[in-house]
């Protein structure tokens, strides 16, 4: 048995004011042939899943062969030029490596190019052009992805991730490896439903863990164990999606059986759309939350900055809760913020660790939702910028913000860097030499996803009501193209 397997993944959010370009790959990850298998020991991903269960698949002699993987953290659409030299590469190998059994993909689904919104889709069709209809093409999916008729169309079965915040990649890629063998050896016959919601959702209540997402997840999992189901995937999209084809959508796949997996798609999208009210967070504006934070005796509270999330395609920029700490001045309790710029970087690495610096911070990346801020503070720390995360989510993997450095007014540790990186994991801070349980005040720019390594820390999380391209508050956004009727802009939508 030849299996191919390739990676292309990215989400898009069409609000960034930055594209994503050749440098952002380069900064996730391109690997090339073999290298696609490198050093996947004790990785939280798909590929380290996938290659375990196919390395220990019963099938005598399973050979992968590896294309290319490819990842870009998130940001705005891709550069089409970058989008179809990727791609193209993808298939072109995969031609080289015919006949092969089966093929493998490590896709996002929210991944957008410049001139093609439904780049999941393309991917998956032009894979589908090379193999013929008789190869199973079997793909995984991050729970937001935007789940598209094209996506259906062209692939055998989409598996999702079951969990937000995000744990289960290494599982997804298990799962989707072995439902793929499966499905090679003429022992399952896949049949696949997708039911798409005229609904987008903001993350913060978006949890597997609790609340309304985790209700339908569960029925889903009982469903998956019961074997009435091979895999029901709950996607409430990456909302920050401004085009005519974005919404929430249920995907079930079963064993021959389309009308079972219709039924049972139908009556979990029923299920989804009943408690859509209740994802819509409760948000705290930055000078009333730093009055809740410091009027405890105690504790560390958490600020979810989800407003300028990396991980949600955010420039990193923001300075909302820098100039309302600067308010509340001078602060005896630590507080940890970050912000992305590299030009106050420079200005400390030039000043040394030790000297006070006075820098113009933030506000350039996104001009119409920030402000820069003038900051005074003595460089601490100075730093490469490398970490690893050591936490659930993502767990093995190294991450790069540029250089970066830690600027101290008071009880304000500033960490200024070089890029936006995702902030999931404490170990952005704990790299720099500051430890969250000490600070009264953490920022972090994430809806969810941190919630995973973060909630052992956190005595409170707040949700900050601020403006932002990845903002909860999804009315507030400069949408065109979005599709109408849409909850939660249109409230009184009906079920499909």
């Amino acid at each position: 048995m030849r299996v191919a397997l390739g990676r292309i993944s990215h989400e898009a959010n069409t609000l960034c004011p930055r594209a994503t370009d050749w440098a952002d790959f380069e900064n996730g990850w391109i690997r090339r042939g073999a290298e696609v298998l490198e050093e996947l020991e004790e990785k939280n991903i798909e590929e380290s899943g996938a290659m375990h269960t196919l390395g220990v698949s019963e099938e005598p002699g399973c050979e992968v062969i590896p294309l290319l993987g490819a990842k870009a953290g998130s940001g705005g659409p891709v550069v089409g030029q970058v989008f179809y030299a990727l791609l193209n590469e993808l298939v072109g190998r995969l031609k080289t490596a015919l006949p092969v059994d089966g093929v493998l993909l490590i896709l996002h689904g929210a991944m957008m190019a410049q001139d093609e919104p439904d780049a999941t889709g393309e991917i998956l069709r032009a894979v589908r052009a090379v193999v013929g209809q008789s190869v199973p093409i079997v793909a995984t999916l991050d729970l937001h992805a935007n789940v598209t008729a094209r996506m259906v169309r062209n692939a055998t079965a989409l598996v999702g991730y079951h969990t937000a915040p995000h744990i289960d990649m290494y599982h997804t890629g298990e799962t989707a490896a072995r439902l793929l063998l499966r499905t090679v050896r003429g022992e399952l016959s896949p049949a696949m439903t997708r039911v798409r919601l005229p609904m987008i959702i903001p993350s913060e209540n978006a949890r597997h863990t609790d609340g309304p997402l985790s209700e339908v997840i569960n029925m889903a999992l009982a469903m998956e164990k019961e074997g009435v189901i091979l895999h029901a995937g709950i996607y409430p999209v990456q909302p920050w999606l401004d085009v005519e084809d974005t919404g929430c959508a249920v995907v079930v796949v079963t064993d021959r059986d389309p009308a079972a997996a219709r039924e049972h798609a139908q009556a979990l999208a029923l299920a989804f759309w009943e408690r859509r009210g209740a994802f819509i967070p409760k948000l705290v504006p930055p000078d009333e939350a730093i009055r809740r934070a410091l009027g405890r005796e105690a504790g560390t509270v958490v600020f979810c900055d989800s407003a300028d999330s990396p991980s949600s395609g955010a420039t990193g920029d923001s300075t909302v809760i820098l100039q309302a700490m600067l308010r509340a001045a001078p602060m005896r309790e630590v507080a940890l913020l970050n912000v992305v710029d590299p030009g106050a970087v420079s200005q400390a690495i030039e000043a040394g660790v030790g000297t006070e610096v006075t820098v113009e911070v933030g506000g350039a990346l996104a001009p119409s939702f920030y402000a820069p801020t003038t900051y005074s503070g003595y460089v601490k720390t100075i730093s490469d910028g490398i970490f690893r995360f050591k936490g659930p989510g993502m767990h093995g993997l190294t991450f790069h913000m540029g250089r970066a450095a830690v600027l101290i007014q008071g009880g304000t540790h500033l960490v200024v860097m070089e890029r936006p990186v995702t902030q999931w994991d404490p170990e952005l801070y704990r790299s720099l030499g500051e430890e969250p349980t000490d600070a009264r005040i953490v920022q972090v720019k994430s809806p969810a996803a941190f919630r995973a390594a973060y909630e052992g820390i956190a005595d409170q999380i707040i949700i900050i009501q601020s403006p932002g391209v990845s903002s909860p508050d999804l009315s507030s956004l400069p949408w065109r193209h979005l599709p109408h009727p849409i909850y939660p802009l249109d409230p009184n939508v009906a079920f499909p």
